[in-house]
């Protein structure tokens, strides 16, 4: 009796180790939709909870034939049926994606109409800042720009900044962040702004730099001036009554001042973000601090608004900036204009003042 119970025993364990063997153990990898967008689309959603994609259109859109522009899923994972970036695909019913990785998930991809909102009208590209790229200058330098690998040339050319010359110096003052955001979730960006005090080149250059970016584009390094030449303004022609969105500041002491600032010294930085509407015969050149923009007289504004940030912040809130008109004139261009140190034009501000922006957008 005992021989037999060993006999069992010892069946039982060999079937166990076969069962165990052939019952492979294995770390879920879920394989998720990153990114998933048509060149007609108004938005693009992505929910990881309910593995769904939610495509909004404008009305009138062919759905059976939206082209795909960018297509990314978790890198371990294949993807059936198979989808390439430039391949039509037909949205006019829902479709299903199934994504494989050790197990199998299924993933629904849906299109809707976007009804437009009486308050809504045309924005500029990239307002929610998710979109980025690092890029080469002239002269080799990697930096941050706002745009994504795949945008057009007028869509490269709406968000400028200073970016690439601190860069080359070694300061960054223009970057994305991906983990303080105003907005969560999948492909979500802001845009962080930081004021450097910069010293280079064993002192031959010293001089304060404000993060900023802008509507616009950048021209020539005025290396007598320590300085940049950067033009306001990209064509625009619609009239926006506000400019809203999210902001979070922290300030520090302001330790770098020029005249006629150098009252400023000690005080709290500030921030700032304008927008200007203006009919000029083309993109508006400033060259700090010597060629400036006069706001108040310059007869080429039709509307302008503005927002000064002074508090040190924890979290993000939002912000509401009136656009004022001052004629009936249609506008030619647009500019939006931010920077973690509102005296940054006059190389005044903080070294190491931080503004984070989010969610960008003009409301009619």
């Amino acid at each position: 009796m005992r021989k037999l119970f060993l006999f069992v025993a010892a069946a039982a364990a060999t079937l166990a180790c076969r069962q165990m063997a052939n019952d492979l153990v294995h770390e879920e990898v879920p394989a998720e939709i990153l990114a998933f967008d048509v060149q007609e689309q108004v938005s693009s959603t992505i929910s990881r909870a309910q593995r769904t994609v939610t495509i909004t259109v404008p009305e009138n859109t062919d759905m059976s034939a939206l082209t795909l522009t960018k297509f990314q899923f978790t890198s371990e994972a294949t993807c059936a049926p198979t989808l390439q970036t430039g391949a039509k695909i037909n949205l006019s019913s829902p479709i299903t994606l199934t994504l494989t990785t050790y197990d199998t998930y299924t993933w629904i991809i849906e299109a809707k109409v976007h009804k437009e909102d009486p308050k809504d009208g045309p924005q500029l590209y990239n307002m929610g800042f998710d979109h980025w790229s690092v890029v080469k200058d002239k002269l080799g330098v990697k930096y941050d720009a706002l745009y994504d690998q795949d945008a057009s040339e007028a869509e490269k050319a709406v968000w400028a900044s200073a970016g690439a010359s601190t860069k080359m110096l070694g300061y960054d003052t223009v970057m994305p962040e991906t983990e303080f955001l105003a907005v969560s979730g999948a492909g979500k960006k802001a845009l962080k702004l930081q004021t450097r005090g910069i010293s280079a080149l064993f002192g031959a250059i010293k001089k304060l730099a404000a993060g900023s970016v802008f509507v616009g584009y950048t021209g020539d390094i005025d290396l007598t001036k320590q300085s940049a030449h950067i033009f306001w303004g990209v064509p625009f022609t619609n009239r926006p009554k506000a400019l809203e969105g999210f902001y979070c500041y922290k300030p520090v002491p302001i330790d770098w001042v020029k005249e006629p600032y150098m009252e400023k010294k000690g005080q709290l930085d500030e921030a700032s973000v304008t927008v200007i509407l203006s009919d000029w015969v083309a993109p508006y050149e400033i060259c700090p601090p010597d060629r400036l923009l006069d706001v108040e007289k310059d007869p080429g504004i039709i509307g302008y608004g503005k927002a000064i940030f002074t508090k040190d912040m924890k979290a993000y809130e939002p912000f509401h900036i009136d656009i004022t008109y001052r004629s009936e004139r249609t506008p030619r261009y647009i500019s939006i204009v931010c920077s973690s140190s509102e005296l940054g034009d006059y190389f005044t501000g903080g070294d190491g003042s931080i503004l984070y922006l989010d969610e960008f957008k003009l409301t009619y």
